[in-house]
């Protein structure tokens, strides 16, 4: 029974990681979506998406995301 329990456990875990990750894929598509149709958003907008996505999303994030994430900080604090 206990090697059941196990695999009923992994199996969950491997299910969690795979809906967090779509809600992260989900999140970041509609930033993208939001920051094209309406290229004009103040910068307060954008990194407080930004904060909340790397809030709940921070494991899952791809390199070249968090990249572009840390460039359109860099952008809102120069400007």
């Amino acid at each position: 029974m206990g090697i059941i329990n196990g695999c009923v456990k992994e199996v969950k875990d491997a299910l969690d990681d795979t809906t967090l990750s779509l809600q992260c894929v989900k999140k970041v598509q509609e930033f993208d979506e939001r920051n094209e149709a309406n290229p004009d958003r103040s910068c307060d907008e954008v990194i407080a998406d930004i904060n909340e996505i790397e809030r709940t999303c921070s494991d899952i994030l791809s390199e070249s995301t968090k990249q572009s994430f840390a460039d359109l900080r860099e952008h809102c604090i120069d400007n």
